[in-house]
């Protein structure tokens, strides 16, 4: 016959069992990190963003709004980093709990942009190929077709001084805050546009 103390021995000894069975079983649930890339100035999601983690997870790219999603990353704390061209990188720090999404925006600030790319088509486009601005009008003696002409300014000084853009005489004339506003007798450039310009002058206006 069994002892009372073989009794509560055995029972310890299932109730351990029973335990360690349960705790096996407990399913870690992997997460998710959404957000968005977006651009200081202007506030406009910054497509073909590079967003990666570290612990490292997986490498993604913004679409065209600068949204992003990671998937599959198992819980912890990460540190989110997005880089993109003409932008300072920057970081935050995100939390995954088990099977829950985590949402983060990043904000990267402009290094200026480039001229080639960013600055000269906008001028084509709104000042120079509609003309009033061209080698053949050029109003107020100001041509906005190259970066010579650009930097050159008006028969009354530069238009632009680099790393000041809020003095800048163009950048006041396309806001608005001079007049008569540019373009003339168009429609003003989109805030987009307004930041480009005002992002590449405040980064030296670059010939880039």
């Amino acid at each position: 016959m069994l002892s009372r103390y073989h009794i509560l021995i055995s029972l310890v000894l299932g109730l351990s069992l029973l335990t360690a069975v349960g705790c096996g079983t407990r399913t870690t649930l992997r997460g998710s990190i959404v957000g968005t890339v977006v651009d200081s100035q202007t506030g406009i999601g910054v497509a073909g963003a590079s967003v990666m983690t570290s612990p490292s997870t997986s490498t993604v790219l913004t679409d065209v709004n600068g949204n992003f999603t990671i998937g599959d990353v198992q819980p912890g704390v990460y540190t989110v980093t997005a880089h993109a061209n003409d932008y300072n990188s920057n970081s935050v720090t995100v939390t995954i709990d088990s099977g829950l999404t985590a949402t983060t925006n990043l904000v990267l600030v402009s290094m200026g942009g480039s001229f080639a790319r960013n600055i000269l088509p906008i001028f084509m486009v709104n000042c120079s190929i509609v003309g009033c601005h061209d080698d053949g009008t050029a109003a107020g003696g100001l041509r906005l077709n190259s970066y010579a002409n650009v930097m050159k300014g008006s028969r009354y000084g530069a238009v632009i001084y680099p790393y000041d853009a809020q003095t800048s005489k163009l950048v006041r004339r396309i806001k608005g805050i001079e007049t008569p506003r540019m373009p003339k007798n168009r429609p003003a450039l989109s805030t987009s546009d307004q930041g480009l310009i005002a992002n590449w002058i405040n980064g030296g206006a670059r010939n880039n």
